[in-house]
């Protein structure tokens, strides 16, 4: 079984802050893709919205999530973000199958 999670999270800063956040949120990148566990952790920014940034991150389980949040570079990073952000919202997120077996052994195709 797979216990690969995907981490969805959106951070909105403050205006007049931007700049400042995505400098904060770039210098947690490099770190966080050396730690054992990760498998993908990229951030983006809004088109729409250029002060909405939004991490996509792949872990090879949720031990290596809890980990990571215990990481300096990331809780630098959260005591840094703490007065310029106006919402954060992190969602754990786990894949559901697709394969006709695995919808057969759930008992969904009988």
């Amino acid at each position: 079984m797979n216990h690969e999670i995907r981490v969805v999270a959106v951070l909105l800063a403050r205006e007049g802050k931007e700049d400042q956040v995505e400098q904060i949120l770039r210098a947690c990148i490099q770190p966080s893709r050396a730690e054992a566990g990760c498998l993908a952790y990229t951030l983006h920014r809004s088109i729409d919205q250029p002060g909405q940034f939004v991490f996509f991150e792949r872990w090879s389980s949720r031990e290596a999530i809890d980990l990571h949040r215990q990481m300096h570079h990331y809780k630098t990073l959260s005591d840094a973000l703490i007065d310029m952000l106006i919402d954060r919202k992190v969602l754990l997120l786990e894949e559901i199958p697709n394969s006709p077996e695995s919808l057969s052994s759930s008992g969904i195709m009988s």
